[in-house]
C-alpha cells in the first residue's frame, strides 16, 4: 500500500497488518530520506497502533558488522514501547542477506525484553516491502 492509499483513520488502526504497515512506512519515510539509508523506528502502544513519535536516523550503514548493529538497536529496550514497527531504507532495494541481518538482530534485542516486532519493512525509491515481524505472518486481513 501506499502512503497515498492509507485509511483515513490510519493512525487508529493496529500496525500488525502488511499493507498497512507499508502503507506507514511510505508515509514517514520520504523519498529524500530514502536516499540517505535513514531507519525508521516507530514505537507503538499496547493496541499495536503506531504512537505519533517516529525516530528517523539517517546515514545508517547497512553493510556493518554484527556488532555494530547490535549497538545500534541497543536503543529499542530503552524505549518504553511494547512494540515497533521499522523501516530500513536506500536508494535502491537492500540485498537479502542484509535485510535478514538487521531482521535477526532487531529480532534478538526485542525478543530480550518482551517487545514486539510488529513489521520491518525495506523501502527503496519505488516500493516498500515488509519482511518481517508480525506484519509479514499476518499479511493482510482485508
Amino acid at each position: 500500500m501506499r502512503f497515498e492509499d492509507l485509511p483515513d483513520n490510519w493512525n487508529t488502526l493496529p500496525l500488525d497488518d502488511a499493507p498497512l504497515a507499508a502503507g506507514v512506512i511510505d508515509l514517514v519515510i520520504g523519498h529524500h530520506d530514502r536516499g540517505r539509508n535513514t531507519m525508521l523506528i516507530l514505537p507503538c502502544d499496547e493496541h499495536d497502533v503506531g504512537l505519533p513519535a517516529p525516530i528517523l536516523i539517517s546515514d545508517m550503514d547497512w553493510l556493518c558488522a554484527s556488532h555494530e548493529r547490535r549497538d545500534a538497536m541497543a536503543v529499542l529496550p530503552a524505549i518504553a514501547s511494547p512494540g515497533f514497527v521499522v523501516g530500513l531504507s536506500a536508494r535502491r532495494r537492500l540485498p537479502d542477506k542484509v535485510v535478514r541481518g538487521w531482521l535477526r538482530t532487531i529480532e534478538d534485542e526485542l525478543d530480550a525484553t518482551g517487545q514486539a516486532l510488529l513489521a520491518l519493512g525495506v523501502a527503496d525509491v519505488d516500493t516498500v516491502e515488509i519482511v518481517g515481524g508480525r506484519a509479514a505472518r499476518n499479511g493482510s486481513r482485508a
